[in-house]
C-alpha cells in the first residue's frame, strides 16, 4: 500500500484536479523563472488555504499536511487514522454534552453506542440533532439519519 502522502489517489476527483493544477501552474511558472523556493512557498500556501475547509476526509487532510509540513514515507496513514479516531471523539463527546446540557437521561446502551460509533457523518448528524431531540433515544430513530438504519 502506497503512503496516502504520495497518493493523490487518496483525494476526492475535485480536491485531486485542484491540487494538479496549482502544482501544474506553478511548475509552468518556475520554467518562466519563478524561484523554486517561492513556487514551493505559494504552494504549501494555497494547501493551507485548502486544509482550512469543512468536509475533507482524514486522508485528505493528511495527504495535505504531509506535503506542507514534509512528513517522512509512512507518517501520513497512522496520522490520518489517528486524526479519524480523534475526530470521532470529539464528535460523540459533543453529542453527549448536548444532550445532558438539555438535562435528557441518556442510558447505559445510547451511550455506548455513540461513543463507539466512527462513521463522521452519522456522528455530525447525531450532533446536529442532539439539540431538537425529545429523547436521546429519538437520535436513532429510523429513517431520521442519512437515510440509513
Amino acid at each position: 500500500m502506497t503512503d496516502l502522502q504520495d497518493d493523490q489517489q487518496s483525494l476526492n476527483p475535485e480536491l485531486q484536479e485542484e491540487v494538479s493544477g496549482i502544482a501544474m501552474s506553478l511548475a509552468a511558472a518556475m520554467a518562466f523563472g519563478l524561484q523554486p523556493e517561492k513556487a514551493m512557498a505559494e504552494l504549501h500556501g494555497r494547501f493551507k488555504e485548502i486544509i482550512k475547509r469543512e468536509g475533507l476526509s482524514p486522508g485528505e487532510v493528511a495527504y495535505l499536511r504531509g506535503k506542507i509540513e514534509k512528513w517522512p514515507p509512512g507518517y501520513a496513514e497512522p496520522w490520518a487514522s489517528g486524526y479519524a479516531a480523534g475526530l470521532a471523539k470529539g464528535l460523540a463527546k459533543g453529542t453527549l454534552a448536548v444532550l445532558e446540557v438539555r438535562l435528557l437521561s441518556i442510558s447505559d446502551d445510547v451511550r455506548e453506542r455513540i461513543t463507539t460509533c466512527t462513521d463522521h457523518a452519522r456522528l455530525d448528524d447525531w450532533l446536529d440533532r442532539a439539540g431538537t431531540v425529545e429523547r436521546a433515544e429519538d437520535l436513532f430513530r429510523a429513517g431520521a439519519e442519512l437515510g440509513r438504519e
